[in-house]
């Protein structure tokens, strides 16, 4: 399974960390405040595949918003941050891959569509940062998580060729950017994107429920 793999590229949100449940209820939150007829459910299928900005551009232009894009970032980021820091907890085994990667000398990254300034500080609150050999975000690369750009950039910075990555990923549109970059692709369950189980077994090339499955191949 991690034959002539030199190189891994985490997601973060619902991947590395069980955060999904933090967004869903900003949007939750969101959408009674300005009292918007569409469930989160609709809203995530709009916007789960966008850059950090762009989901900040898609709301000032959907819903017609007075703030700037940059306080709407802002205003995310600190409603997240909180949240993050103290209630998010790592997914199952996520330390003890970590480790195992680590020890086999695997050279590893974190590519994301969260901002930088939350990644940082997320991975420096749960103890992981000095895991990672870099880190990229959707807004770095110019592009979202349906093209390789992201994924391709984290290669670039670990001075690795596509063919000797694996990514793990939560949900189907980024599955498909990591496959445009020639890796191979780990679908990652979490409960916020069960409704899309069947179009994720058919994008990933392999699909775990939790990362303790991969230990035995690690050791």
């Amino acid at each position: 399974m991690f034959d002539n793999i030199k190189g891994v590229i985490f997601d973060m949100d619902g991947t590395l960390i069980d955060s999904m449940w933090v967004w869903r209820k900003i949007d939750e939150d969101f959408l009674k405040e300005k009292d918007i007829d569409m469930t989160p459910e609709e809203l995530m299928g709009k916007i789960s595949h966008l850059s950090f900005h762009e989901t900040a551009a898609f709301f000032k232009s959907e819903f017609q918003l007075l703030e700037t894009i940059e306080e709407i970032k802002d205003g995310w980021n600190q409603r997240a941050r909180f949240e993050y820091l103290h209630h998010v907890v790592l997914k199952d085994h996520t330390l003890l891959l970590l480790e195992a990667l680590k020890k086999r000398g695997i050279k590893m990254a974190i590519a994301t569509s969260s901002s930088k300034e939350l990644l940082e500080e997320t991975i420096a609150s749960k103890g992981i940062h000095h895991f990672f050999d870099t880190l990229v975000t959707t807004d770095m690369a110019g592009k979202t998580k349906i093209e390789p750009d992201v994924y391709l950039m984290a290669a670039k910075n670990l001075q690795l060729a596509p063919e000797e990555i694996a990514v793990f990923e939560d949900i189907p549109a980024a599955m498909i950017g990591a496959r445009k970059a020639g890796m191979r692709v780990f679908g990652v369950h979490d409960k916020f994107s069960e409704d899309k189980t069947e179009e994720i077994l058919s994008t990933c090339h392999h699909y775990i429920h939790h990362f303790g499955e991969l230990l035995p191949h690690l050791t």
